[in-house]
C-alpha cells in the first residue's frame, strides 16, 4: 500500500495505492500513496486494472521516424506560466481556473492520451525523449559506459521495435502456453499452470508476492490477495446502471474476439467468453470493496500454510508454491480470507473446460500487448471505451515504456547521469529537511493531540528514511536472459526475473535500501511499513523542481510533493503504523477519535465535488490523498516562510500558490475522469487544487479573499 503521488490510470505512469507493478505482487500488501496525475497514455492494456507485469507494455502499432522523440518533447516550461493563467477569473472563486484556465483552453489532449497535464505529462514526455535516445544507442551497440546491462536494454528494445517478430515469434510463444493449458487434466496441473502464468506476468485467480509483516516490520512474509479480474474494479461487474451493463457486454465480446484471434473457432470463443465472464463475476462478488481495503487491519490475516490449505482446500497449494518458486513459505498474510474461501468453492464446482478457458484468457490478456497488430487493436478497443483515448501510442513510445518496466534500474543508470546532479540532490535533501522541520513545529499547534501523541508523532517523524534520486546500490540483472527473437519471451523473462527477485525476500529481514520505483519514474511515494519517502530523479524536474528556479516555485512544486508524502505518514492509513513501521494503536482513544472526526470532515467535503457530469468523487476512497494534499500544501508554505525568517512578501506567497496549482493543470477525457473518480484514490486535478487552498486560511490572506467566497468556506477541514 505504498502511498504514491500519482493517480495511475494507465501503464505510462506509476501506481496509485500500490507499488510499481510486480508480476504476482499483492496490490495492497504494501501500504503507500502518491500525489499526482500521470500522463494517461492510451495503452492497449485494460486501464484501471492491476498494472502489467514487469516489462509488459501494450505493443505499439507503428515505428516512429528517427529523432521524433526529441522533436515531440516540449521544452521546459517557465517557472510560473503567466500565459497559462486566466486572470479574468477571481482566484477566490475558482483558483484552479485562475491558475490554469488558459492552459486548459489552449492545450488539446493528444489523440493517444486519455488526459494531459502541464506537470506530470510534460515531464514524462521529456523523460521519454531522453530514454529514447539511450535505448536507441544501446540497440545500436553504442553504450555509454555507465550501464553494465546496456546490451540487455538494447536487445529488449530492439526486439520490441521488430513488429514482424511480434506477429510471428511472440505468437509462437503464446501458442506454446495455450497448448500447455489445453493439456491440463487435474487440479494439480491447474495449480502448477496458475503458478507458471503468474510468474510470467498473468493475473490468474489471485496475486501472491512478498510483503512486509504489518506487525513485525523487520520481517518479510508472503502476501496472498484477491485478483483475477479483467475489468478495472469489482464494481464494474456488480453495478446495475446501463453504462456498466454496456461495458460488461463489450468486455465479454472483447474476450471472445481475442480468443478467436488466437485460433479458437468463433462460436466456441463466444461460449468461452461467457464462461470467463461468469467466473470473473463470481470472483468480483467475493472481492473486498476498495474503500474497505484502505483499512490495514481489515487486510491483515496472517496464517500458516496449513491454515490456508484448510480454509481453501480445492487448490493444490503445495504444488503451486513449489512451481512459483516459494516452496518453503509458511507465514502468509491472506488479505481477504472470504475471497479465497469462495474461490476454493468455485474451483471445486467449475468444470475443467471452463477453468482452462479462464486460464487461456489470462494468458492472452497478459500477452496481447506483445503480439501482432490484430491483438493490439482489439485490446485498444476496450481501452478506448474505458478511457476515451482516440489512438494507440506509437511503437517507439510503447517500447521505451516497456524497457523501463523490464530493466528500469539499468536504463535508470544512464538516465540519472544527464538529469539530477549532485547539486540538485543536495538541494532536494535540504528541501525535505525544511518540510520535516515545518511538520515538527506544526505539531505544537495541533490542538486535538495530547502530549503523548505529539511525542510519539515526533519520534516517528525523526525515523523517516528519505531516498532521493536513485538507489545507492543498483539492481543486478545478470540472471535475466534477453534475446532478439520473441518479444513475448522477453516480457515473460522480465516478469520471471521480477517474480524471483520478489519471492526471494520472503523469510528474510527487510532490505531498507531498495527503491520501489525506477529512477526515470515521474512520481514519488511514502511507504508506512518502511516509514520512508522516495523521490525518483524522474520527478525532480521543472515545473516541480529546478536548481535555478525561484525558491517559491520549488516549494510550491516539489516542496508540496514532499509535504504530501510526509503527511501520508499521518493520514488515515499511515497514522496506524508507528515509527518502526509496525501496525498498532500508538495514540490514545481520545486522540484517535479526534483525528477521525476531522478526517470525516475531509471525506464529506470531497464527496461534494463532481469529477465529471453526474459522477462525484468518493470522499472515503480519496481520503488519504486529500489529507496529504491539504497537509502537504500547508507544510510547504510553512517551510518556505521558515527559510525566509518566518514570513515572505504577499506576492511571493501568491506565486507559491500559483506554482503549486500549475503542476496540476490537466485536461481529461470524460471517460478518463469517470474512471479515476470511480476507481482511483486520488481526486481529479481541479479538486487537488481547489480543495487544499480552500482549507488553507493563508491562501485567503494572500489573495484578500472575503469570507463566504467559494475558496473561503465557512467550515474548513484541517487535520494537520
Amino acid at each position: 500500500m505504498k502511498r504514491t503521488l500519482l493517480a495511475v490510470l494507465l501503464a505510462a505512469a506509476a501506481c496509485s495505492s500500490g507499488p510499481q507493478s510486480k508480476p504476482t505482487a499483492v496490490p495492497a500488501a504494501q501500504t503507500g500513496s502518491s500525489p499526482a496525475n500521470p500522463p494517461g497514455a492510451a495503452t492497449a492494456q485494460t486501464p484501471g486494472a492491476a498494472p502489467p507485469a514487469a516489462g509488459q507494455p501494450p505493443a505499439p502499432t507503428a515505428p516512429a521516424a528517427a529523432g521524433s522523440a526529441v522533436a515531440q518533447a516540449k521544452p521546459e516550461p517557465p517557472a510560473i506560466d503567466e500565459k497559462a493563467m486566466d486572470k479574468t477569473v477571481d482566484p477566490c472563486t475558482d483558483f484552479y481556473q485562475y491558475a490554469c484556465g488558459n492552459w486548459m483552453k489552449t492545450t488539446p489532449i493528444p489523440e493517444d492520451r486519455s488526459q494531459w497535464g502541464r506537470g506530470f505529462s510534460e515531464i514524462f514526455q521529456r523523460n521519454e525523449a531522453l530514454l529514447h535516445e539511450i535505448v536507441e544507442k544501446d540497440a545500436r551497440g553504442e553504450p555509454d559506459g555507465v550501464d553494465p546491462f546496456a546490451k540487455k536494454v538494447g536487445d529488449f528494445y530492439a526486439t520490441c521495435m521488430d513488429e514482424q517478430k511480434a506477429e510471428t515469434a511472440s505468437l509462437a510463444t503464446l501458442q506454446s502456453w495455450l497448448k500447455d493449458i489445453d493439456g491440463l487434466r487435474d487440479g494439480k496441473a491447474l495449480a502448477k499452470e496458475t503458478a507458471f502464468l503468474q510468474a510470467h506476468g498473468a493475473r490468474a485467480f489471485f496475486g501472491f508476492g512478498s510483503q512486509q509483516d504489518f506487525k513485525d516490520a523487520t520481517q518479510v512474509i508472503g502476501g496472498l490477495d484477491q485478483g483475477g479480474l479483467g475489468l478495472p474494479d469489482r464494481d464494474y461487474y456488480l453495478k446495475d446502471d446501463q453504462r456498466s451493463k454496456d461495458l460488461r457486454a463489450l468486455y465479454q465480446e472483447h474476450v471472445a474476439k481475442m480468443l478467436a484471434l488466437a485460433g479458437t473457432p468463433e462460436a466456441a470463443a463466444g461460449k468461452q467468453a461467457q464462461a470467463v465472464m461468469q467466473m470473473e463475476t463470481q470472483m468480483a462478488r467475493a472481492s473486498m470493496d476498495k474503500v474497505e481495503r484502505r483499512d490495514p487491519n481489515k487486510i491483515y490475516h496472517p496464517m500458516d500454510r496449513a491454515a490456508l490449505k484448510k480454509m481453501a482446500p480445492y487448490f493444490a497449494w503445495d504444488l503451486y508454491f513449489a512451481e512459483l518458486g516459494a516452496p518453503s513459505v509458511q507465514q502468509i498474510n491472506v488479505l481477504v480470507p472470504s475471497f479465497f474461501k469462495n474461490l476454493s468453492k468455485t474451483l471445486g464446482s467449475t468444470n475443467g473446460a471452463d477453468l482452462k478457458n479462464y486460464l487461456r484468457w489470462k494468458a492472452l490478456e497478459t500477452s496481447a500487448n506483445s503480439l501482432g497488430k490484430g491483438f493490439v487493436e482489439e485490446r485498444f478497443r476496450l481501452t478506448r471505451a474505458l478511457t476515451g483515448a482516440k489512438a494507440i501510442l506509437p511503437r517507439w513510445k510503447r517500447c521505451v515504456q516497456m524497457t523501463d518496466r523490464a530493466l528500469g534500474e539499468a536504463l535508470g543508470r544512464s538516465f540519472v547521469t544527464t538529469t539530477i546532479g549532485d547539486e540538485g540532490k543536495r538541494m532536494a535533501k535540504d528541501l525535505i529537511q525544511g518540510i520535516e522541520g515545518a511538520f515538527e513545529r506544526n505539531l505544537a499547534n495541533v490542538d486535538w493531540m495530547d502530549d503523548a501523541a505529539r511525542a510519539a508523532s515526533k519520534e516517528k517523524l525523526s525515523k523517516i528514511n528519505n531516498k532521493v534520486g536513485y538507489p545507492d546500490k543498483w539492481r543486478d540483472y545478470s540472471s535475466m536472459e534477453i534475446g532478439r527473437d520473441s518479444l513475448l519471451a522477453n516480457v515473460a523473462e522480465a516478469a520471471r526475473f521480477e517474480t524471483k527477485r520478489d519471492l526471494d525476500k520472503i523469510g528474510k529481514p527487510v532490505d531498507r535500501n531498495e527503491f520501489g520505483m525506477s529512477p526515470p519514474t515521474v512520481n514519488a511515494y511514502y511507504d508506512p511499513s518502511m516509514n520512508e519517502m522516495v523521490f525518483p530523479a524522474g520527478i525532480m524536474q521543472s515545473p516541480f523542481f529546478k536548481p535555478d528556479a525561484p525558491e517559491r516555485v520549488n516549494y510550491g512544486g516539489l516542496g508540496m510533493v514532499m509535504g504530501h508524502e510526509l503527511t501520508h505518514g499521518f493520514d488515515d492509513e499511515g497514522r496506524q503504523f508507528d515509527g518502526n513501521g509496525n501496525l498498532h494503536e500508538w495514540w490514545s482513544k481520545p486522540v484517535n477519535d479526534a483525528f477521525k472526526e476531522r478526517a470525516e470532515c475531509v471525506a464529506k467535503q470531497y464527496d461534494g465535488y463532481a469529477a465529471v457530469e453526474d459522477v462525484h468523487l468518493n470522499g472515503h476512497l480519496t481520503l488519504g490523498e486529500n489529507i496529504a494534499d491539504i497537509g502537504g500544501l500547508k507544510m510547504a508554505l510553512l517551510a518556505l516562510r521558515q527559510k525566509n525568517g518566518g514570513q515572505v512578501a504577499p506576492k511571493v506567497e501568491q506565486d507559491f500558490f500559483v506554482a503549486f496549482a500549475q503542476v496540476w493543470c490537466t485536461n481529461y477525457r470524460p471517460e478518463a475522469a469517470r474512471l479515476q473518480a470511480q476507481t482511483n484514490p486520488h481526486s481529479t486535478a481541479q479538486w487537488r487544487v481547489n480543495g487544499p487552498v480552500s482549507d488553507n486560511p493563508e491562501f485567503a490572506k494572500a489573495y484578500s479573499c472575503k469570507a463566504g467566497a467559494p475558496m473561503v468556506p465557512q467550515n474548513r477541514c484541517t487535520v494537520w
